[in-house]
This record gives C-alpha cells, structure tokens and sequence, in this order.
C-alpha cells in the first residue's frame, strides 16, 4: 500500500547565515595554516561587529564569529559578543579549545564550535595539541552540546571511527563536521573520506555531504551549490574596516571583496575544489526559526 503524500508539504523557516572572520592572530602554529601576528584594536572591532549586527533582527540571522587567528585572545571581543548574544542575538564563537575552560566563565548565551584534529594527541600532531587539552575539548562539547569541526589530513579510518565512537557512548548531542585539508587556488583535493567507511552516527553530515567531496576529489570539480551560496555571507574585520564577499572559502579572488553595505548575490560564484562547514549549513538546528515565532499573513 502506498503511503498517502501529506499537502502541503511541511517546511521550516531557516535563519540568514552571517559568517563574521575578525583579523587577528593565533596561538597555535597548525603546520597546515598560515602564521597570523596581527595586533587588534578590541574597542574599534566591538564597533563594526555592532555595526553589522545592527543590520539584521535578533531572531532573523545566525552569526558565525571566527577570527583568522584565535578569537579567545580577545576577551573583551568575547564579552562584548556575550552582551549582544544576551540582548537576543544567535551567535556562535568558532575557537580551537585551547584556552577552556576560562573563555566559557560568564559567556553562558553563547554558541560554541571548537576545531580539533580528533580525540588524541596523535591526531592532533600538526596542531600541537597534548592529550590534556584535547581532553578539555572533547569534554566541553559533550557538556555543552558544542559543534566540533576537524580538519581530516592523515588520521587513520580507524582513528576516525574511534572517534565516532567515543562520542557516542558518551552521548554527543552536537554536530561532527569533517573538512579536507586545504586546497588553495583551484589544487585538487589531496584526501577523500568516504561515508561508507565511518561508522554511522545522527551527529556526522548526510550522505549527500560526502557524495559531493567524493566527486570534487574524484574529477576536480563541483556539481552542487552548498548552502553559503544560497544563503550565506561573509563579513571580514579589520579594526574599524568591514569588507565583504559572499563566500571566502580557500582562494577568493579580491576583486569578489566589496564595501559595507548591501549583500551581493550572484549567479555564478566561481567555486573552486573547496567542500568545507557551509556545505549543509542551513539544515543545523541551530539555523531553525522556532515555529511560531514569526507570525504568517492571513489571506
């Protein structure tokens, strides 16, 4: 018997996703990113977030708060970010661990994703990170149902999945994300990750994520529009200078940097081999609109 097809069919009102990358620097010298020694001015980058945030309705957009360092070695940035997320904002603070627990005290409205290499030192080796630290990680986004985001260079499938599985006895409610080493200007991808092999789990990506890493590795090129296209931007911060482009991932031509002001759609974006977080972005929780929320117009 066939299953009767419910109409209309059921949807969800999904946030605007504002990806905001602060210029700073980092603590960590990843062997397979780039050295930032950058000075911020904390005061002027607390006035462009704002003047960003000022631009969309509290429950319209999430913000992904990042810096191309490490955004914890700014804590009046973080408190400042505190402030708003109180007020009403949905902000999430990408950071890579290393100064839990402390950046977590008095920050209780923030969201959190941490970027770790997987649940041990080994894995974590062109990050520099000890077991003690990727402990902490591990056990904050457990704890606070925090999303994770791992850079897959040669960690073993075997490591992998023992990663899978550790974070399911442990009863992981967030989300793990996996993300090729970088392929800058148009490279081919050096490593694929295929979602047979990894042992299954409600918080990994749909299939269909790893379908399309598995066909950009494979041919070098890319048959699917993710969601940073369809309903992503990007803000980049410098001090009391904002640009922005509609998406930064890898190598974006300058040129595709614009002003402050109105987003830019565009009809071809010149993706490159990138397949990276804002792949399947507006499928996150985090991204729903609570039903109910925003009224319907009667008709």
């Amino acid at each position: 018997m066939d299953t009767p097809i419910g109409w209309p069919p059921r949807t969800r009102r999904v946030r605007a996703y504002r990806n905001i990358v602060i210029d700073g620097a980092c603590n960590l010298r990843c062997t397979y990113c780039e050295v930032k020694k950058i000075k911020v001015n904390q005061e002027a980058t607390k006035a462009s977030l704002d003047r960003i945030f000022e631009k969309y309705e509290a429950d319209g957009a999430l913000f992904r708060v990042e810096s191309n360092g490490e955004i914890t070695l700014y804590p009046k940035i973080l408190d400042h970010l505190q402030r708003r997320a109180a007020e009403g904002l949905r902000i999430e603070v990408l950071s890579n661990g290393t100064k839990l627990p402390r950046c977590l005290e008095g920050r209780e409205d923030l969201l959190w994703v941490f970027s770790v290499d997987g649940h041990t030192a080994r894995m974590n080796a062109k990050r520099g990170l000890g077991q003690e630290q990727v402990d902490r990680i591990i056990d904050a986004a457990v704890d606070l149902q925090a999303e994770l985001q791992l850079v897959y260079h040669d960690q073993t499938i075997d490591e992998i999945n023992e990663m899978i599985d550790l974070l399911k006895s442990r009863g992981y409610q967030g989300l793990l994300h996996f993300m090729p080493l970088l392929a800058f200007k148009g490279r081919p991808l050096t490593v694929n990750l295929r979602y047979e092999d990894l042992h299954q789990a409600d918080f990994l990506a749909p299939p269909e994520y790893f379908r399309r890493w598995n066909h950009i590795f494979e041919t070098g090129k890319r048959d699917a529009v993710c969601d940073q296209i369809t309903n992503g931007y990007t803000y980049s911060v410098a001090d009391d200078d904002i640009q922005m482009v509609k998406c930064d991932c890898y190598s974006v031509p300058k040129h595709l940097y614009h002003e402050f002001g109105p987003i830019r759609e565009y009809d071809n974006w010149p993706c490159g081999t990138c397949i990276a977080n804002q792949e399947f972005n507006s499928s996150r929780p985090r991204m729903r609109v609570p039903e109910g929320r925003v009224p319907l117009p009667l008709v």
